[in-house]
């Protein structure tokens, strides 16, 4: 930076009440931040009520555009700073209203936000928007949009030896796709120089779409090909290849499609047996299995594995496939072969006995109901009018006590009985809650087999009513106390009950801008060390079920953790005296409007390298804390070569929480050295955390202030921390 030494005065008035004025330089540009206007009123800092937001508009969220993102975008709204995002995750479209929303764990300064976090194809994640500005002003939610990534078909059919001149391919179709790829492929994988694209098929308004490939009769006959379908954007981003299946065309000689007699549906809970009229003796046979999301895999083929790999009975042979899972339907190919080629397949579907599954018990306090809805995915082959055996749901719901409240049998044509809304009570004693619905489970039987047992969340109880909720407040450390990452000690809260006891509780906290943590505890006591500083926080504990009902009301209490004195002195620079500086102790919203002010004005002219502009730094000027209605007041004036900066603040900080009364004036040479005094013995601190800062050790060297703070910090119980800070 030139340095101008006649008028050198107003080239360090950039000293101001910074202790290190070198790190605002910045090529003669000082660094006042521009965090939008929502604490200003035309330009007048501390003018007016808040301003008040629309929620958002226009909201919109890409559908299969892209294979891993979802776009959302939404009109700005005026006076926003920001915005926050809502998503959750629902396989149809519509919502229901049940779905669980989960907040974004960001800010976001755009109007638009793109998402990469964990989606799933099949799936719709929808999305609503919040505004905010920097001083705590929030609008209502938005209205939703629903978006999905771009897929490819889980479950591709490829027909196998139905045709001597052409393969049919049939698949799903997927949501706002606009085009689907068709490769071919000689081999089993797809992909590479191995494969071709062979068409390009339009998307169609109903649930299935399909495509036959001609095969060429001189090199494709009975030939076994792999097809393979991708999904094509609108906008021209193309899904992952869906997994390939197998297809052929039947030629002359080759053995006729075996006569499947029997599959296993339902009659097992481990295995899957298929049975299968024997022919002659030159036959093999391979057997094939697919389900959706999975890849087709030959489970065996007998000219490799040999004859003896299948149990024959009365002219059937028959396979047991021990591979296999719960709640899968799983797709069979049985096909004959010599050496003429392969015959039509076979194609059987069987699964095993499976339990019902995602059973939940979900609270829904909505004005018309008031209790818990039972949901639940039945389980595989749940409707095959081809399974021999009726399934049968045993069904036994508990109460919370332990007792059984009912217990059913449900067969198929009767399922929709199965109650599934519990209504509870709105008001409700400890003794009548005890006989309460806790938990639901629920077999499958076909026959006399019998699968396991699923079993529904349980209801937890009400808590015990609490009788007081107690928290520490800037109180001296206790011994084995150490500060956070954020510089504050642990806030120590305890509660009594109202019956001798102890249990789960779910502490809550709220700062004040309407955050909420909840922790789990054991006990009737817990340490917070996630406090921030210059936060007051509410704790209660919540003893409201999940219907909102409770055996007595929540207490409350007020408390925030002290600080050491290192951490003290760079809340007392950046909060009160220069709080124009970015410090990480500074929240956004509480420099919002210095760029308004006439101070930060005389600052930004004392820091030019240009003589005129530094010149007009001398004088005067104020800025109002629209915050606490405190002020500081400075005036810089030529003394010879050098010149004297005041600074006087009266109930001034850039935080409700914290303000100092003071004052100090520089008297410095051309070098920006000379000395510090304050003609009020320096600082007293009010808020949160009172104290006194002296500046008897504090000089001006080199246009920075050297030497140590002396330190009086005063804890919630009048005893106090003394000591000397380095600036």
């Amino acid at each position: 930076m030139k340095k101008v030494i006649l008028y050198s005065v107003v080239s360090v008035i950039l000293l101001l009440s910074s202790c290190n004025a070198a790190i605002l330089m910045n090529n003669g540009d000082v660094t006042v931040p521009d965090y939008g206007n929502s604490g200003t009123i035309d330009g007048k800092p501390g003018e007016g009520d808040p301003v008040s937001l629309d929620p958002p508009r226009s909201v919109n969220a890409t559908k299969s555009y892209y294979s891993d993102t979802i776009n959302v975008i939404w009109s700005p709204v005026s006076g926003a700073d920001y915005y926050t995002l809502e998503k959750c995750a629902h396989t149809q479209e519509t919502l229901t209203g049940t779905e669980e929303w989960v907040p974004l764990q960001m800010s976001v300064f755009a109007t638009s936000y793109s998402d990469t976090d964990s989606l799933q194809s099949g799936m719709f994640y929808s999305y609503r928007v919040t505004a905010h500005t920097l001083e705590g002003v929030s609008s209502s939610a938005s209205d939703t949009a629903s978006g999905t990534v771009l897929a490819s078909p889980r479950t591709i059919n490829v027909s196998q030896g139905t045709s001597e001149t052409s393969i049919d391919i049939t698949w799903n179709e997927m949501p706002y796709v606009d085009s689907y790829r068709i490769y071919m492929s000689r081999y089993s994988t797809i992909s590479g120089v191995e494969s071709e694209v062979v068409a390009t098929v339009a998307a169609r308004t109903g649930s299935t779409n399909a495509y036959t490939y001609a095969i060429d009769q001189d090199t494709q006959a009975g030939v076994e090909l792999s097809f393979a379908v991708q999904s094509v954007s609108e906008i021209g981003n193309k899904a992952q290849i869906s997994l390939p299946r197998i297809g052929y065309t039947k030629v002359p000689g080759a053995p006729l499609q075996p006569v499947c007699t029997s599959v296993t549906k339902g009659d097992s809970t481990s295995s899957i047996t298929i049975a299968f009229e024997a022919q002659s003796s030159d036959v093999d046979y391979i057997i094939r299995k697919y389900y959706p999301g999975g890849s087709e895999e030959v489970v065996l083929d007998t000219e490799v594995q040999g004859m003896d790999k299948l149990a024959y009975e009365d002219g059937e042979y028959s396979f047991t496939d021990s591979m296999v899972i719960s709640n899968v339907e799983y797709s069979y190919s049985i096909i004959a072969k010599n050496d003429k080629g392969l015959s039509p397949a076979s194609e059987v579907t069987g699964y095993l006995l499976s339990p019902v599954t995602n059973m939940k018990l979900s609270p829904v306090n909505d004005g018309s109901l008031f209790g818990y809805v039972f949901s639940y995915d039945f389980p595989a082959g749940h409707g095959d009018s081809s399974r021999a055996e009726e399934y049968v749901y045993h069904v036994t719901a508990y109460a919370k006590d332990g007792s059984v409240i009912n217990e059913a049998d449900y067969p198929e044509s009767a399922v929709d009985g199965i109650r599934t809304f519990y209504e509870f009570d709105k008001d409700v004693d400890e003794a009548s809650e005890l006989k309460e619905l806790q938990k639901i489970t629920m077999s499958v039987s076909c026959g006399t087999l019998v699968s396991s047992s699923s079993s529904t969340n349980s209801i937890a109880r009400l808590p015990s009513a609490i009788a007081s909720v107690n928290a520490t407040s800037n109180d001296a450390p206790l011994e084995g106390d150490v500060p956070n990452a954020s510089g504050v000690y642990p806030v120590h809260i305890s509660w009594v009950l109202t019956d001798a006891g102890s249990g789960n509780y779910t502490l809550c906290r709220k700062d004040e801008d309407g955050n909420t943590a909840t922790f789990s505890v054991t006990g009737t006591s817990y340490t917070d060390t996630s406090t921030l500083p210059l936060v007051r926080y509410e704790y209660w504990i919540d003893n409201r079920d999940e219907l909102g009902r409770t055996h007595g009301e929540p207490h409350f209490t007020d408390a925030y953790g002290a600080v050491p004195l290192e951490v003290y002195k760079v809340m007392f620079e950046s909060i009160s005296l220069k709080p124009w500086e970015v410090q990480d102790y500074v929240p956004l919203e509480y420099r919002s409007w210095w760029k308004n002010t006439e101070l930060a004005k005389k600052i930004e002219k004392g820091n030019s390298s240009s003589l005129t502009t530094q010149m007009e730094a001398l004088g005067s000027a104020s800025a109002s804390d629209h915050y606490r209605g405190g002020r500081v007041d400075y005036n810089a004036r030529q003394n010879g070569i050098g010149g004297l900066i005041s600074f006087t603040y009266t109930g001034f900080g850039e935080n409700a929480n914290f303000w100092i009364d003071g004052s100090y004036t520089m008297d410095v040479d051309a070098g920006g050295t000379g000395t510090a005094s304050s003609s009020s013995g320096g600082f007293d601190v009010g808020g949160m955390y009172p104290g006194h800062f002296g500046l008897e050790d504090i000089r001006v060297n080199s246009k920075r202030f050297t030497g140590m703070y002396n330190v009086t910090y005063v804890y919630s119980d009048g005893s106090q921390n003394s000591g000397k800070v380095g600036v």
